[in-house]
């Protein structure tokens, strides 16, 4: 009896896991979303040259049946590394901009999302890939999402607003 008792708890603690687990990443997924959706949104007007005109291919570890089809009318392509994406491609020349999403948990209440821009160039004897420079002003996470416990709520800043509070830091 206190066998089937003691696994019966566990599979209950189990699946109370993988079901916060499952929470934690659609969150997370919502998250990357609406990061990627305005800073999508931010660089086709401020720079609208540097864009993709086929699709956006993003490289993450998030599962990509959790993120969108879409951003902006372009279809996505989620690739869990580099590797993954090399291999995939032939070996013609292309060119193609890329965006890598890290996602950093800076405190219990605190999540970063950081997309960084990537230029893949692949040849058939060589492959360069060029970083976008993340700027001067240090560290600046392209979303910032803050939870306040007395509303229950997530807070999304935007990296534009991080950089007006930086600029209003006295040096």
């Amino acid at each position: 009896m206190r066998k089937v008792f003691l696994l019966c708890a566990m599979v209950c603690a189990l699946g109370m896991l993988t079901a916060k687990a499952q929470t934690n990443d659609t969150l997370i997924a919502g998250f990357v979303s609406r990061t990627a959706t305005d800073f999508v949104e931010y660089w086709n007007t401020e720079f609208p040259n540097s864009q993709p005109k086929r699709n956006i291919t993003l490289i993450t570890t998030i599962s990509p049946s959790l993120l969108p089809n879409t951003i902006n009318g372009l279809p996505v392509r989620v690739f869990p590394d580099f590797y993954s994406l090399l291999k995939r491609k032939n070996r013609k020349l292309t060119k193609e901009k890329i965006y890598r999403v890290k996602v950093d948990t800076i405190a219990a209440d605190t999540i970063d999302v950081l997309i960084i821009g990537c230029e893949v160039t692949i040849a058939r004897k060589y492959t360069n890939i060029a970083v976008d420079c993340g700027g001067t002003m240090g560290y600046i996470p392209t979303g910032r999402f803050v939870y306040d416990a007395a509303s229950n709520q997530w807070h999304y800043f935007f990296f534009q607003r991080v950089i007006g509070r930086k600029r209003k830091e006295p040096t």
